[in-house]
């Protein structure tokens, strides 16, 4: 995950720096079918594809997590996934 530090000069010898990342990555998004904690705001629902003829649940669950990504999410809970693995249904959230 690619980061961009802040920092705020206090005084010449207090700084306080956070970390925020600037792109996510699939790799920080995570997916379960637990609810979230309570210090995750949910951002609403999304919902993973894969249209090939042989779709897998993989293929979806990449795709899910780009949506989750597009939101500003890093949890997913899963709602419900396609008789056919070829959609997963969730509700993205923000965790801090």
């Amino acid at each position: 995950m690619k980061k961009i530090f802040f920092c705020l000069g206090l005084s010449l010898s207090l700084t306080a720096c956070t970390s925020h990342p600037v792109i996510p990555e699939k790799s920080d998004v995570i997916v379960s079918r637990n609810e979230a904690g309570t210090n995750c705001k949910s951002l609403g629902p999304i919902e993973g594809r894969s249209t090939k003829v042989n779709a897998t649940a993989e293929e979806a669950l990449d795709d899910l997590k780009s949506e989750a990504i597009k939101k500003g999410a890093n949890y997913v809970k899963i709602e419900t996934i396609g008789a056919l693995s070829s959609s997963i249904r969730g509700i993205a959230f923000l965790c801090k």
